[in-house]
């Protein structure tokens, strides 16, 4: 269990030549989780971004099919500045590899939350987006790992938390790369309890196109996260 940070530092890692001349961002997100019933969740994020300056506000709802399996779907509502707003429509599921309990009366708000089986959490989201007529699969692998409490569900736990996440068009040409777009995400967070949690950080993005060279860094940026939950 000891390598397990470092094996997670690898997966989500990116190497020193992604820092180059791409943009600097910084990005807030404010979440709100409602857990309706044990298996229906509502959530409302809103992120601000900057160069350029952009606002998000996602409204999401969540299905609990099986402990390992969720379906959502959801609404990307962004303005950014001098352009018109645009609203991307969003259908998939998340599916948890080491799985998590269900309780269907909970007796404490850690059980509303489903919590994992494992230390170790582990997830696949898939995500197909319509952007003005334009279809794309984002496939999203999450590894988060408690530092100092058995489960990332406990109070007061500090943790480790990452994932890549793969853009696939649906209408790549002949000769096109499989995904145009890559993103990373490697950070810190703290679970104050229930209520609160925070994360910070690093992401990184990059893209490539029909010669299917080597990725092009496009912008890299610090995320500070906040989520309250019901």
């Amino acid at each position: 269990m000891r390598r397990l940070p470092l094996a997670f530092i690898c997966i989500v890692g990116f190497p020193a030549a992604a820092f180059g001349q791409e943009s600097n961002q910084l990005w807030g997100a404010a979440t709100i989780n409602w857990f309706a019933t044990p298996r229906q969740t509502y959530q409302l994020k809103t992120e601000p971004q900057t160069n350029p300056a952009t606002l998000e506000v996602t409204p999401q709802a969540m299905y609990t099919v099986v402990a390992w399996a969720d379906v959502l779907a959801e609404v990307d509502l962004e303005k950014k500045a001098d352009t018109d707003p645009t609203a991307t429509p969003r259908v998939g599921a998340e599916f948890h590899i080491l799985s998590r309990l269900i309780f269907a009366q909970p007796k404490s708000d850690s059980e509303r939350e489903k919590p994992p089986r494992r230390r170790i959490v582990v997830s696949t989201l898939l995500r197909f987006e319509d952007s003005q007529g334009d279809w794309t699969l984002r496939d999203r692998f999450s590894v988060t790992y408690p530092l100092n409490r058995p489960k990332t569900t406990s109070d007061g736990t500090i943790y480790l938390t990452g994932d890549s996440e793969w853009f696939v068009p649906f209408d790549r040409s002949p000769g096109d790369a499989f995904f145009n777009e890559l993103r990373l995400r490697a950070g810190i967070g703290y679970r104050k309890d229930f209520a609160w949690r925070f994360d910070v950080l690093y992401v990184w993005d990059g893209t490539r196109h029909a010669d299917q060279g080597p990725l092009t860094p496009k912008f890299h940026a610090i995320d500070i996260r906040v989520l309250r939950q019901f």
